[in-house]
């Protein structure tokens, strides 16, 4: 999240433009050599009258002037509209304009003139020095004028002319810069590895002309989020969970992609006691892999009419965990998708989705789970933050659908966790994990203090 001012700017600009018919060809004639008043009717087929019309209006803009032959000549001035013999002369206006730009605060590159209705939400905050935040309308200032034609060229400015036209508007003077307010830029960043299991070096932001401070920000940022290696906890996790599986897909790098792939595809083919996958589970391939699992599963309960159970969704406690809109997207998914779809809508399950706090005082985090949810707070409960060390993620619907997800830091050489984990329909497997998650959300953490905080917007 980039922060972004915008700006009200006032300034005066400079462009050039025709001249009326009569006007422009009396220049031209006039450019080529001086001449008398009565040549100037006979070549234009103008009578006296007119043609004294026309010369004394040019003489009172001071365009032309008498020599003392009684021949009309160009003045400097009228000149000065001309870039070569015979070219069609321009005349220099001063025209004043304005409106609303918005600059990002590193290279305070312009990146429009809408609002990007963005929030400060799911996102890593890029955090730019005080002094820029200050300074930052002297800095607009300075940045417009640097930038005044690309900016026109790019759509920002109503001022649409031909870059080779020599009627090109250039800046004459900034009249006022007023800051507007604040909002951030949304920029994603895909993080990912090679079939070895190397990290790929991250791609730049077209949006953005000069990308080298943003990037410097985006390390500083990722490198503020990362938490120690886990790797020992997470191995601890697998042999509490009963994964014997996950492991195999590793190599010294990372993960096996290769391998993953295959797992991915027999895993499938096995009754899905087993379906690896890397990545965030609210990634649009993980996801889908989810919703194919539990399609099936809603059919039969549906049809069943069975016990309604709680979907249970235990987040981890992971600084790169919901750092993606898509994150809230796909649990108001199955919000939406718990109830049938009737004239006499059924419940299928009681979506919950536990996020970590450290306690129910825990204001900060509390506000900005707050936050990053909006309204949408009804199914959204608090966990005193702990469940595996806080590096396992769980989607559980009893009896039917497990999803593990261990969120890895290896910082030495991962520059983000790398989520890994697996969906699962085995009924032992998911009992199991079953028992694990219920285990610790009905536990309490100290005397008369459960782990489950209950709903975020009662905290």
């Amino acid at each position: 999240m980039l922060p972004v001012h915008r700006f009200n700017i006032r300034f005066s600009y400079v462009t050039k433009k025709g001249l009326p018919f009569i006007r422009e060809f009396l220049l031209r004639l006039v450019h080529i050599s001086p001449m008398m008043p009565a040549e100037v009717a006979t070549y234009f087929g103008l009578s006296k009258r007119e043609v004294d019309e026309a010369i004394t209006d040019l003489v009172e803009k001071g365009d032309l002037h008498f020599l003392d032959s009684g021949q009309i000549d160009l003045t400097a001035q009228s000149r000065g509209y001309f870039v070569s013999l015979g070219s069609t002369p321009q005349v220099s206006s001063l025209l004043e304009s304005g409106g609303a730009f918005a600059f990002e605060l590193t290279s305070f590159s312009c990146v429009g003139r809408k609002r990007t209705h963005e929030k400060w939400i799911a996102g890593l905050r890029l955090e730019v020095p005080n002094e820029i935040v200050a300074n930052s309308e002297r800095l607009a200032k300075s940045k417009f004028q640097e930038q005044f034609h690309k900016i026109q060229e790019q759509g920002y400015w109503s001022h649409n002319i031909n870059q080779e036209d020599p009627g090109r508007p250039s800046i004459y003077t900034m009249e006022s810069v007023r800051k507007l307010g604040q909002e951030p830029l949304r920029l994603t960043s895909i993080f990912s590895i090679n079939p070895e299991g190397v990290p790929v070096e991250r791609d730049d932001f077209e949006l953005l002309d000069d990308t080298s401070r943003v990037q410097e920000l985006v390390t500083d940022a990722v490198s503020l989020a990362q938490k120690p290696m886990n790797f020992k906890q997470v191995a601890q996790a697998m042999e509490a969970l009963g994964d014997l599986n996950t492991r195999k897909i590793f190599n010294d790098n990372s993960v096996d992609v290769v391998q993953l792939m295959l797992a991915q595809q027999s895993g499938r083919l096995d009754d899905s006691k087993w379906v690896p996958f890397m990545g965030p589970v609210y990634s649009k391939d993980n996801w889908q892999l989810i919703c194919d699992h539990l399609e099936p599963i809603l059919d039969r309960i549906k049809k069943a009419k069975s016990e309604i159970h709680d979907f249970t969704w235990i987040a981890p406690s992971d600084g790169f965990w919901g750092k993606s809109l898509r994150m809230r997207d796909c649990f108001n998914e199955l919000v939406t998708n718990a109830m049938t779809k009737s004239e006499n809508p059924a419940r299928l399950y009681m979506p919950k989705l536990y996020l970590p706090i450290r306690d129910s005082s825990d204001r900060q985090v509390i506000s900005k789970w707050k936050q990053d949810f909006g309204g949408s707070l009804l199914n959204i409960y608090g966990l005193t933050e702990g469940f595996m060390d806080g590096n396992v993620e769980v989607l559980l619907l009893p009896g039917h659908l497990a999803v593990i997800c261990y969120h890895i830091s290896r910082p030495e050489s991962l520059p983000i966790s790398l989520p890994v984990g697996f969906v699962s329909t085995d009924q032992d497997t998911v009992q199991r994990i079953q028992m694990i998650a219920e285990d610790y959300v009905d536990d309490v953490a100290s005397f008369d203090n459960p782990r489950d905080l209950g709903l975020i917007s009662k905290l």
